[in-house]
This record gives C-alpha cells, structure tokens and sequence, in this order.
C-alpha cells in the first residue's frame, strides 16, 4: 500500500464525511431557513474549516521525499481525475436540473441553495475523485 493509496483513503473518509454531513445539515434545516440564524453558517464553515484543516493535516504528514510513483500510479490517477470530474458535472447538473424542475412555477430559487451546490460540489468532488482512485488502485491489484 503506498503513500497515494492512503491519501486517497483519507481524502475519501474526510471529504464524504463532510459532503454527507453537508446533505443532512441542509435537509435538517431547508434552504428557506438556512440563512435565517447566522449560526447555521458559522456551523457549516466551522465543519468545512475543520474538514480542510484535516486534509492539510493529512498531507503534511504523508509528506515523504523519497515517494516512489510509477506509471501505474500516473495512468490510476488521470483515469480517478477523469472519472471524479464527470461524476462531479452529473452531479452539478443533476441537482440543477432537480431544482429547476422544483422551483420551475415559482419562477426563483433560494439563494442557500447557490451556497449548499458550491460547498458540496468541492465535497464531492473530492470524495469521487479518491473514491474512483481507492478503486482503481483496488482493482488492479
């Protein structure tokens, strides 16, 4: 198990803990009420600070010099890039299209949900990414 390997780990418990607390914090409260009590704001930007703060923890203590990466590592993590950045557009336009067709009569849409896109956009498409990563590397051994 190399040094990628377990970032990759890493970056998909971190940010799918995160983009899943994102779904059900917002879920809780709705896009109507999120921006009510400035608390709900500084609840989710203490999360996604911490969740950061892990991450850059986590890279700075697999942080070796002397890492080997082969062409194997480099074709898995273009194909986990590849596969991260489609997931990530389906979801964007997925959850677009979602809220269009909801809020389609109504003819406007909460501006909270600009924010919920935008944060888990970043969430997910990190956790995809080193999902498909932890996979391929999976796979191909």
């Amino acid at each position: 198990m190399n040094v990628t390997y377990k970032r990759s780990i890493a970056t998909t418990l971190i940010f799918g803990t995160l983009f899943i607390f994102l779904i059900v914090f917002f879920a809780i409260i709705g896009p109507d009420d999120f921006l009510s009590a400035k608390w709900y704001l500084a609840v989710t930007s203490a999360v996604v600070f911490i969740a950061l703060m892990g991450f850059a923890l986590m890279l700075l203590l697999t942080n070796k010099k002397d890492n080997i990466v082969d062409e194997r590592d480099n074709l898995i993590q273009k194909q986990a890039s590849s596969i991260g950045l489609t997931l990530s557009l389906i979801y964007v336009f997925a959850l677009s299209f979602a809220l269009f067709m909801f809020y389609r009569d109504e003819g406007t849409i909460n501006v909270s949900w600009a924010w919920f896109i935008a944060y888990s956009t970043f969430a997910f498409g990190y956790f995809s990414t080193s999902m498909a990563h932890v996979y391929l590397f999976y796979k191909g051994n």
